[in-house]
């Protein structure tokens, strides 16, 4: 069995959105030396991020390095992890933990579930384990984990907007550059080169505010709203440690008001500007703000609008009423049978009474 899993974009860092998982259940085929699921089935060729897993009833030196096998044993399981190898798959199994635990006392621990991933899914492979209690079978439930990688934050970039422009220039023109060496050398030219380069670069790193621009990166915030912020958080604290104090219930709730008024105002400000400032570049970006998202509302069931319509619409969709019998249906008595006497039912009661 084979699902294909849709995933977040950007998971895999790659320009797929799915995954594939191959659940395979292999017993012994018609002779001893081969599986009812062949390899090439069990490990296709995968183009996308795949783990095969499942129950594949083979024992190898690879995934139980200390059991003594059998020629047949290592014959049935040689072509799987042959196949695997050949294709890149890696096995995630822990080396010497056992998966399945024999019911009778007589039976010995085998490692008979494994797990594999294919070279696109192993980089984000992180623990195999079996934490789970036993579900009351021989074989035990394994947890194998994936996680996507953590992605390096973006480096700071100059803040333009906020640079002082009249006194970086005035700085640039105060600065000299020396000149460059009559009879230059590889290493006299790197000095040189290196010396000017930190001189620019450290009165650019005085004038020019630094800016790391996040997902959760706000264009439309400003240094006032800080403050706000500062000045709400500070007065919502004083109001949990004493809050039966009616100035700071009233100081707290003006605070509060402020902020997200302010909050208000920036985004408006910020949304007109950026739509003045729209470009054919920007256009869907200005679409986007200029319709907004639309409200999440229910969706309409059966022709109910109203919530008394919707409520008798799912409960009788969920919870259908018993369905009404026809009557005329039903066997009536024959009307030509002779009627019971009254002895002959008295002697029925009778009898079924003992």
């Amino acid at each position: 069995m084979a699902l294909d899993i849709f995933s977040p974009d950007g998971l895999f860092n790659i320009s797929t959105t799915r995954f594939t998982i191959i659940n395979s259940y292999s017993t012994k085929g018609l002779s001893n030396n081969t599986g009812t699921v062949p390899a090439d089935i069990t490990f296709p060729a995968a183009t996308l991020p795949t783990l095969t897993l499942g129950d594949l009833n083979i024992h190898h030196i690879t995934s139980d390095p200390l059991r003594v096998f059998k020629e047949a044993e290592l014959a049935t399981s040689t072509p799987y992890f042959a196949r695997a190898t050949e294709l890149g798959f890696s096995l995630l199994n822990t080396l010497g933990v056992f998966t399945r635990f024999s019911m009778s006392l007589i039976g010995r621990p085998d490692v008979l579930d494994l797990a594999f991933a294919c070279p696109l899914l192993a980089p984000y492979f992180t623990e195999w384990s079996d934490p789970l209690p036993s579900p009351g079978s021989d074989h035990i439930p394994i947890l194998p984990r994936f996680e996507a990688p953590l992605f390096p934050a973006a480096p700071p970039s100059p803040n333009w907007a906020l640079t002082d422009w009249p006194t970086l220039e005035s700085s640039r023109k105060a600065t000299t550059i020396s000149c460059a060496p009559p009879l230059p050398t590889t290493r006299s030219l790197d000095v040189w080169f290196k010396t000017n380069i930190e001189r620019v670069t450290a009165q650019l790193a005085l004038h020019i505010q630094l800016k790391r621009v996040t997902y959760r990166s706000k264009p439309w915030w400003l240094e006032l709203l800080s403050m706000l912020s500062k000045a709400y958080n500070c007065a919502l604290r004083s109001l949990k440690r004493d809050c039966f104090d009616a100035a700071l219930l009233a100081s707290t709730r003006s605070a509060r008001s402020a902020y997200f008024k302010e909050i208000q105002r920036a985004k408006r400000d910020h949304l007109s500007s950026f739509l003045a400032s729209a470009t054919p570049q920007t256009a869907w970006t200005s679409k986007k703000f200029a319709v907004r998202r639309p409200p999440l509302l229910f969706p309409e069931l059966l022709g109910a609008t109203t919530h008394t319509e919707l409520n008798k619409a799912l409960l009788d969709h969920v919870f259908p009423g018993e369905p009404t019998r026809d009557f005329n249906t039903i066997l009536l008595p024959f009307g030509n049978c002779p009627e019971l006497a009254t002895d002959e039912i008295s002697r029925a009661l009778a009898r079924s009474s003992l």
